[in-house]
């Protein structure tokens, strides 16, 4: 029974905003079945103004991109024309309601801060102490789901919180356009509220960690006796047609994620240190930039914002008085070809000219580094770095070449067991798939491996045993392990 959701149910965002005031009356209508001409009355108490027929080409669309579909019930009828009329009914479907729930929420809140709400770490930490109180061999399995939903609950909400809130952080720091409320905004309320916030996550972290450790050798036994819901039922009864979204906490892989939150390994933080490792280099770049506008005055480095009002005029101008606007601001009049007269070494083009077929013109280099039109000199032209390319290349090609030779010499050599000399430029390439390897190889291993650049080191602990590489320079002799250079396979 479960169905595959095509993308094809985001289309209508992109189309004509018609298809979101539709689906705003149906996503209102708790499933009801409405008619073209019910549709059409509905908008037009909303203050959009669409013909029946309009409407009725708007939902065929929508039932097409599976947000609408038509009602499979006529109810009672006396006539054919009422049978049709009735068939005629639309509703909208289940993916249709959340998508659209989706689509508004996310337009709603896409410009707005949202605030981290750290409460739910002692929620969060209150409902694993009393998960670690119960013993999960033997509590009711009932209590034992209600605690792990209470576990959950809250560090859903509060990832979803920190997580919006740190990437948004982490956009901030490269704004250079900001507006005198969005300036005081960062400089006086946002640095030290992070500020404040980190340091009471990395506060409650540390007690919830110690927590999770602890129910770490039971989590199996909590999974498997909490086991609650539609979702546990539909897998008693052998239904694998029917797919039901489980609960939060109800597989291992569940609390790996919720470990892996707040829980360090060697050579991986948790997740909540990375997220306070990020946010300081983020508001360190931010204060960075608060500074330089600071000192350049607000909004000096950018137009955006005066573009974006200059946008909004245009959005809301007939179309009459756009083409007005738009010679008013960017000066742009009807387009004319213009012949010019030439540098010294040029002749003029005649205006007749196509520019297809005319010279490239030179760009003086004040206008094409610094934007403005004062006369520094004669105009100078681009220069030719073809010859500098060939040469670079050239360099490349020869230092692959010498690279591929120093590997060929290695892997003669390591075949015959290092009995001919190495050359400098071998032992460099043998010295660099070396340390990789014992890097491989660790404090506790027999053996570690690399494959690098086609060549595959391989060394192995045998105590008491000496290896012995010949160079012009000496020799590198490796105590205490066996090592192998050989082709990769």
């Amino acid at each position: 029974m479960g169905t595959t959701i095509r993308p094809v149910v985001f289309s209508y965002v992109t189309e004509s905003p018609e298809y979101r005031w539709i689906l705003a009356v149906f996503a209102g209508t708790f499933f009801a079945e409405l008619t073209p001409g019910e549709v059409a009355a509905r908008l037009a108490e909303a203050g959009h103004e669409l013909d029946e027929a309009t409407v009725k080409i708007r939902l065929d669309q929508l039932r097409t991109w599976g947000n609408l579909e038509v009602s499979a019930s006529v109810g009672q009828v006396g006539t054919v024309e009422d049978y049709y009329r009735r068939r005629d009914r639309y509703l909208i479907t289940r993916v249709g309601q959340e998508v659209h729930d989706l689509v508004e929420g996310v337009l709603a809140q896409v410009d707005d801060v949202r605030d981290v709400s750290l409460g739910r770490l002692e929620q969060l930490r209150a409902a694993l102490d009393t998960l670690s109180g119960l013993d999960a061999a033997t509590a009711p399995p009932d209590r034992l789901a209600e605690a792990v939903r209470a576990v959950f609950d809250p560090h859903v909400a509060f990832s979803a919180e920190i997580t919006q809130f740190f990437a948004a952080i982490n956009q901030w720091q490269s704004r250079f356009d900001l507006d005198e409320d969005e300036f005081a905004f960062f400089s006086e309320v946002l640095i030290g509220y992070v500020g404040e916030r980190l340091e009471t996550l990395r506060r409650s972290a540390r007690p919830i960690a110690g927590l999770l450790v602890e129910l770490g050798p039971v989590v199996g036994t909590i999974v498997d006796r909490a086991a609650d819901g539609l979702a546990a039922r539909v897998a008693a009864a052998g239904l694998s047609a029917v797919r039901v979204r489980r609960e939060p906490g109800g597989a291992t892989a569940d609390w790996d994620n919720l470990a892996s939150w707040f829980v360090s390994t060697p050579g991986r933080p948790s997740r909540v240190q990375t997220l306070e490792r990020d946010a300081v280099d983020a508001v360190r770049t931010l204060t960075q930039n608060l500074t330089r506008l600071s000192r350049t005055g607000t909004a000096g480095s950018s137009r955006r914002v005066d573009f974006l009002r200059l946008a909004g005029f245009f959005a809301h101008a007939p179309a009459p008085r756009a083409h007005e606007l738009a010679a008013a601001a960017f000066g742009l009049y009807g387009a004319r070809h213009l012949g010019v007269a030439g540098g010294d070494d040029t002749d003029p083009v005649d205006p007749t000219v196509s520019w297809w077929d005319a010279p490239v013109a030179t760009v003086p280099v004040s206008l094409r580094e610094r934007g403005d039109t004062t006369s520094r000199g004669r105009t100078s032209r681009v220069q030719d770095r073809t010859q500098e390319r060939r040469h670079l290349l050239a360099r490349k090609a020869e230092v692959e070449k010498r690279a591929a030779a120093a590997r060929a010499e290695l892997l003669e050599s390591g075949a015959d067991g290092f009995a001919a000399r190495l050359s400098e430029p071998a032992l460099r390439e043998l010295q660099r798939v070396l340390t990789r390897a014992v890097a491989d190889l660790g404090p506790d291993s027999s053996s570690g491996s690399i494959v690098l650049d086609g060549v595959r080191c391989e060394v192995r602990r045998e105590p008491g045993t000496t290896t012995s590489v010949p160079t012009h320079a000496g020799a590198l002799r490796v105590e205490g392990l066996v090592l192998t250079v050989e082709a990769a396979p």
